[in-house]
């Protein structure tokens, strides 16, 4: 019995040294990760990492509504925006915004839809 017991505290041992180990791999590979992402950041020259949003925003204005048909309001401007800024970052810009010319993309959804249907 006291063989047995001596088994399972000497495998004891070698599993919490093996996870204390690891552990120590983890937070180092952790603080190389951090350093380099700061070292790249100063050579961007990019900005501090942004704020994360209020949990409690306030309440948004009425978007006002565009004046002619081919203007596209302000707020779907601003998500294009934020969309680009938080996928690409701030070293693009955008050119212009234009509405679709084109009903090609309805046109091709409702073809879509209508091989998806089965004659009888």
């Amino acid at each position: 019995m006291n063989i047995l017991l001596a088994a399972v505290a000497e495998i004891l041992k070698f599993e919490t040294a093996l996870l204390l180990l690891v552990t120590a791999g983890v937070l180092v590979l952790a603080k190389i990760v951090s350093d380099l992402r700061a070292e790249v950041r100063a050579l961007r020259g990019a900005a501090p990492e942004p704020q994360p949003l209020s949990s409690n925003p306030p309440a948004a204005a009425a978007s006002p509504q565009p004046s002619s048909p081919d203007e596209i309001p302000a707020d779907v401007l601003a998500a294009i925006a934020s969309a680009v800024y938080f996928t690409l970052g701030d070293h693009h810009r955008i050119v212009s915004v234009s509405p679709a010319e084109s009903l090609a993309w309805s046109r091709e959804g409702r073809r879509s839809i209508f091989r998806s249907h089965t004659f009888r």
